[in-house]
């Protein structure tokens, strides 16, 4: 019974423990006293019995035998628990006392791993029949073992070593190779086990006395088992460690004892022990770290700030090569982001609590300890959590600002540039440090390629505040970044005073960057001026790029007769075009989608052997994606992995990734990013930007801003203002006007400056809710007041900057209008189209003068230009105010103002389509207002010709033009017209009605189509179809028309005719189905039941 009952203890433990892999079948043997039931013969350690004790005797002497101690034990009451003590060997005994001292916590870590030979068992008699030590030695052991049991009491501190045996004069070396044949065991063997080595030192606690050498070799042979096989050995390692005298502990003994205390989470003794270690000479660099570890998780903060003192101090006379706290990649990203955010607080509120007493060096482990952390690979990752932890830094700095010049270095040598610039600004508002020229030269030279302009000027007008003159490089890298921003009071400044201090440029780049920064604003005038005088007042004759610069300034306002002139005079010069010129012209070409003009410079550039770049294909790509034509750009992109070209591909995929977000369609888009990528296209920030417009045009600008907020961030790119401004953009597309205020204020957060696109935006998201407002409060009639929109528009004229459109970046809402005209007139065009619409046409005026005032801000001594957006939002406010002759000049100047824009390249205004592709629909808007404006005053006639002469050139309608046409048809009583003209133009997009039982709602505010079909006009213009208010004007004309000719001929009368000539037309209306609402858009069935 007791040999199955042994075996059951041995199959529970295994279970409990997963000792073993797999059961063991082997016989066991046990000891004889098990037979007659003698519980107490059995030969028990002292130690093991007074651990049975429960409690133990106040007094216990060594006179006791072990059956008396036995008997002691069994009439304690451990039979009436039911704990039958006596069966369980020793170590297992151990074990259990070590589980129920142990939280869930931990017994969920520790892992058991069984070290038993093969087919022997620990407490079975023949593990004890080989002879562990000689008879001189037991002596020696028993007063070890009594020592190790008060010690066992009284912890590490009160350890004392054992002195060494009178007279004897051998080495602890020497003794313990004599030593060695008694208790050698095959450590070599893969199949040691540490139960036989603990056994055997466990059997010498019965003899008296035991050789030094001998508690040596077995301390080293349980210390190098328990950190290979780690095992829970920890306080038999530390006892053990306790009894070996001070000068005896060998830098192995340390590192054993270290790594028990290690697991047993004993950090104080810890501390002691490595602390006693390196007063002792011994440098134990991974004992070290593993502690600093092991101090940062239990987030102890003194004693990790005195390790770090200790550390520095040691290895200052000389490069370790050792990072204290390179331990850290035992720790995950996040939670090392964690702890080092506690640690930090912890210090903070301390020093809160401390008064104006100032602990550097907590403030300086802390410090040290988030740097680590926010360096380490994939910190980024865990973006809230990163941000916390640079929060705390920055806390830190704030509180002593002088120690921010290490964690500056740090940042910036772990490639965390605009952290680094943060800090250095919160080190200079808080604490005023100057920090060393050199680091400043190194954060002006990293931020200037990551083009941080604002972050740069203010480290260089520090440097030189505190430094005086910077190098002359360093100098002309701020100059070119000025000029890049467009920044030009900044430019000519620093201009003048380079050329104070080292003569005018040497060479011609400083000269290009002159012109450049004019460009950039939009200023013509001050780019021609700057290049005229290249040569009078600087003596440089112009090059090829300073000929581009000029080019280039006509080309991105669109003033393709101002290029042209340029390339001519170009041409004339002894100056030889580039392939760079030639890109730039086609860069210019690109957005009107005149492809054959494209084709054109491609094939002179192959004419003067110039090599194909990048950006020529980029221009062809973008052409056909304008004319719509995608498939064909796909082959292009494709096609150009084959060639050689100069410059990165990445913006031609970008072309198309867009071109899909914009035909929303998320799996083609998601197939082209997968096939950039196979392709080793390296992604940057506008790829992304095409992906988030993907998500927005689905209504899903939540997903956008986490691609904005987390994974840019996390590949380590910059957002700019666009990418704010399609989050913003999508945001307004459902309706979410409050998200979108919180994203201009984080892009501000952010030191991100407002351009034109995101303050149009703002504008609009304030017009909205003003609107949604208006409703809400139950004033459905009357105009709208635009309260916050009319707070908005002064502060934003403020901070109004032609800088706002220098950065090479894309802008939302320029459209095909020129950027000049865009910038100054973007804002105010919305607000008058509003208010006009509205009703309140009052406010009109107020609202023009002041965009006549911004153009002479921003271009003095220039005549107004109206762009043709201005110009329908004046429309309309003539229109409300039946001022039908400033409606017409209005539509004559939009005519005049279209033609430059929408001229194809070498076109002749005499002969028929000489209008763009992509520029076709430029005048269907203004077109709207007009047709409206013939209509009132009974000049149908005159829409007809109007546009003939409009498809003549080539201009085209949009879907809603198409639909407001042919309204105007069937209300003004040219019932026959209308219906023509629907089956020509807007039949052909139809998708019939809704199943029949399943009621349409009313039209809404927006009039917004009620026909099954997800075609929407702002996406896809060109998409014709009727919408609902046409079929109810055709409805209504079609029932007119049958009560007319009631006794007409019933085959060849109007009706019949009508059935022939626009039968589509006629059968969507006599199936129109009922619709609540209106009683005309009940239609033909309608007037079947009597209604109406």
């Amino acid at each position: 019974m007791l040999e199955r009952a042994t075996g059951c203890l041995e199959n529970g433990g295994r279970r409990l423990l997963r000792l073993a892999s797999k059961p063991r079948r082997t016989r066991r043997s046990l000891h004889s006293a098990f037979w007659c039931h003698g519980a107490g013969d059995i030969d028990l350690p002292s130690w093991w019995i007074s651990l049975l004790q429960q409690p133990p005797p106040e007094k216990a002497t060594r006179s006791h035998t072990i059956a008396d101690t036995a008997a002691k034990c069994l009439s304690a009451g451990l039979l009436e628990s039911g704990f039958l003590d006596f069966l369980y060997p020793a170590k297992t005994l151990t074990l259990i006392h070590k589980l129920a001292v142990r939280d869930a916590s931990h017994l969920s870590q520790w892992a058991y791993r069984s070290t038993n030979q093969a087919g022997v068992r620990p407490y079975t008699s023949e593990a004890l029949t080989e002879p562990l030590a000689t008879e001189s030695e037991l002596d020696h052991a028993m007063r070890l073992v009594t020592t190790m049991q008060q010690n066992s009491a009284t912890g590490f501190k009160s350890l004392s070593p054992i002195p060494a045996r009178d007279g004897d004069s051998k080495t602890i070396e020497q003794r313990m190779a004599h030593n060695r044949t008694g208790l050698r065991a095959p450590y070599n063997n893969a199949k040691f086990e540490y139960d036989q080595a603990w056994q055997r030192y466990e059997k010498l606690e019965s003899s008296s006395d035991i050789p030094e050498s001998t508690l040596l070799f077995v301390l080293e042979q349980i210390g190098k088992l328990s950190e290979r096989l780690r095992l829970e050995t920890t306080h038999e390692v530390l006892s053990a460690f306790a009894a070996i005298p001070v000068e005896a502990r060998t830098k192995k003994y340390y590192r054993w004892a270290m790594t028990a205390t290690f697991n047993l989470n004993d950090l104080e003794q810890s501390v002691q022990i490595h602390s006693e270690a390196w007063k002792r000479g011994h440098d134990m660099i991974d004992s070290t770290l593993k502690l600093m570890r092991h101090l940062v998780y239990q987030e102890k903060v003194e004693a990790g700030a005195d390790l770090l003192a200790a550390f520095e101090e040691r290895y200052s006379k000389g490069p370790s090569g050792t990072n204290v706290f390179s331990q850290y990649d035992k720790f995950k990203p996040k939670v090392l982001l964690e702890k080092g955010r506690r640690i930090a607080r912890k210090v903070l509120q301390s020093q809160q609590r401390g008064g104006s007493i100032i602990n550097k060096s907590v403030i300086y482990f802390a410090t040290k300890v988030i740097l680590q952390s926010l360096s380490r690979k994939g910190a980024a990752d865990a973006f809230k959590e990163f941000r916390s932890a640079f929060g705390a830094l920055q806390d830190l700095v704030k509180l002593w600002p002088t120690q921010s010049t290490f964690a500056i270095w740090h940042l910036s040598l772990s490639h965390l540039d605009l952290q680094a610039a943060k800090l250095y600004k919160v080190a200079h508002d808080y604490g005023d440090v100057v920090q060393p020229s050199s680091l400043m030269g190194h954060l002006i030279l990293r931020l200037v390629s990551m083009h941080d302009y604002y972050q740069v000027r203010m480290i260089f007008d520090d440097y030189r505040k505190h430094h005086g003159l910077p190098a002359a490089e360093l100098f002309a890298l701020v100059i070119g970044e000025t000029s890049r921003q467009g920044d030009a009071i900044a430019f000519h400044s620093l201009f003048q005073e380079y050329r104070h201090h080292f003569g005018n440029p040497k060479g011609p780049r400083m000269y290009q960057q002159l012109l450049h920064v004019h460009s950039r604003r939009m200023e013509l005038k001050e780019v021609v001026d700057n290049f005229d005088s290249l040569q009078t007042v600087f003596g440089f004759v112009p090059n090829v790029d300073c000929w581009n610069t000029v080019i280039a300034a006509h080309a991105r306002l669109s003033d393709a007769k101002g290029a042209i002139k340029w390339y001519e005079k170009m041409l004339e010069s002894e100056v030889t075009p580039d392939a760079n010129t030639l890109s730039t012209l086609a860069t210019m070409y690109a957005p009107g989608g005149d492809v054959d003009a494209i084709e054109s410079l491609l094939r002179d550039c192959e004419q003067r052997g110039l090599q194909l770049s990048t950006s020529m294909i980029d221009s062809l790509v973008l052409a056909n994606i304008k004319i719509g034509d995608h498939e064909e750009a796909e082959r292009i992109v494709g096609d150009a992995l084959k060639m050689d070209l100069v410059g990165s591909r990445t913006h031609m995929w970008n072309y198309i990734l867009n071109s899909a977000a914009l035909q929303r369609d998320l799996e083609h888009l998601n197939y082209l990013h997968q096939c950039m990528q196979e392709a080793d296209i390296p992604s940057d920030a506008l790829t992304y930007a095409a992906l988030m417009q993907g998500l927005c045009v689905q209504g899903l600008a939540q997903s956008a801003a986490k691609i904005l907020f987390y994974i840019m961030p996390r590949e380590g790119l910059r957002a700019t203002a666009f990418h704010y401004a399609v989050v913003m953009g999508g945001l307004l597309n459902v309706g979410r006007y409050d998200k979108v205020f919180k994203i201009y204020q984080s892009m501000l957060n952010n030191n991100i400056r407002a351009n034109f696109s995101t303050n149009s935006l703002l504008i609009k998201a304030a017009t909205y809710a003003d609107a949604e407002d208006h409703v809400t409060d139950g004033q459905s009639q009357g105009s709208t007041n635009y309260r916050r929109a009319t707070e908005l528009l002064p502060q934003i004229l403020k901070t109004m900057d032609p800088m706002d459109v220098a950065l090479p970046e894309p802008l939302k809402g320029v459209g095909p209008q020129r950027l000049d005209e865009a910038f100054t007139s973007n804002l105010f065009e919305y607000l008058i189209y509003l208010h006009a619409q509205s009703g309140s046409v009052d406010k009109v005026p107020e609202l023009y003068q002041q965009y006549l005032s911004t153009i002479q801000e921003f271009r003095p001594g220039t005549e107004p230009d109206l762009p043709i957006k201005m110009l329908t939002a004046l429309m309309v406010s003539h229109l409300k105010l039946n001022q039908h002759d400033e409606v017409e000049k209005c539509w004559y100047l939009a005519l005049e103002k279209a033609e430059p824009l929408a001229r194809r390249s070498g076109a002749s205004l005499a002969s028929p389509g000489w209008v763009l592709p992509a520029r076709r629909l430029i005048l269907s808007l203004p077109l709207m207002f007009y047709i409206k404006s013939l209509t009132y005053q009974n000049r149908i006639d005159d829409i007809a010709a109007v546009l003939a002469d409009l498809h003549s050139a080539g201009y085209a309608l949009t879907s809603k033009a198409w639909n407001l046409y042919v309204q105007c048809l069937a209300q003004s009583g040219h019932a026959r017209t209308a219906f023509l003209v629907a089956e020509k133009h807007l039949m052909d997009g139809w998708a019939g009605w809704r199943p029949r039982g399943s009621y349409l709602p009313a039209i809404n505010i927006r009039g917004k189509s009620l026909i099954a079909t997800r075609l929407q006009d702002n996406l896809f213009p060109e998409q014709r179809v009727p919408n609902f208010r046409t079929m109810a004007a055709l409805a209504e004309a079609y029932r007119d028309m049958r009560s007319r000719y009631t006794f007409a001929s019933p085959t060849d009368g109007p009706l019949q005719k009508l059935h022939r000539e626009a039968p589509r037309v006629v059968r969507a209306v006599v199936d129109m189905p009922r619709v609540r609402g209106d009683w005309r858009a009940w239609g033909v069935k309608a007037n079947r039941r009597g209604g109406g």
